[in-house]
């Protein structure tokens, strides 16, 4: 007869995080709730919330894997950052929070009737900021190459007057050099 054994295999892998959101917009004075999703084995013992560049609002409670935002308002505006941290290594996402005023700033497709501001989330790679960064750099090197060109024909141009100025002074040496008649054993070129 033959013996079988089992034995239950567990393979640890660092965790990874996922901040969600509601699909839907979320007006201003409204709750919001982010949800931080977490896969890993193990699973991380506690998550952890915070805002960039800032504490978390009053109005903000964390519980477990969720984040509660009551009454919103522009003084939410921010980063959130959702955290965890196990013997495999740590993950962290982030959800950038942008409340609009429908009248001034928000965009078309938000634009609700009898609405006076609207949540709307973004991403956390900011392709304007990318964007605004790149054209920033083209136009610090089309200055340089401006700048470059400018003090390099400034110079030339002051190369060639300073030889003119020569010319002026050995008159008789121009004239022998241009009538072929050069008394000295060199030929001096000008190159104007």
């Amino acid at each position: 007869m033959k013996r079988r054994t089992e034995f239950p295999l567990s393979v640890r892998y660092s965790p990874t995080v996922k901040v969600e959101a509601p699909p839907r917009i979320v007006r201003e004075g409204e709750d919001l709730l982010l949800t931080c999703a977490v896969t890993g084995n193990p699973l991380p013992p506690q998550v952890s919330w915070s805002r960039l560049n800032s504490s978390l609002p009053d109005r903000a409670e964390a519980q477990g894997n969720t984040l509660t935002i009551r009454r919103l308002n522009s003084a939410d505006n921010g980063t959130y950052v959702c955290e965890v941290h196990t013997e495999m290594g740590s993950s962290t996402d982030q959800y950038t929070l942008v409340v609009y005023d429908v009248s001034t700033s928000a965009p078309s497709t938000l634009a609700v009737p009898d609405q006076s501001a609207v949540v709307e989330p973004r991403t956390s790679t900011s392709y304007t900021i990318v964007g605004g960064v790149l054209a920033v750099l083209v136009f610090v090197v089309i200055c340089v190459l401006i700048v470059t060109v400018w003090f390099s024909m400034r110079q030339k141009g002051s190369y060639l007057t300073h030889e003119a100025s020569r010319l002026d002074e050995h008159g008789e040496v121009c004239e022998a050099f241009i009538n072929g008649n050069d008394s000295h054993d060199q030929k001096k070129e000008y190159f104007i």
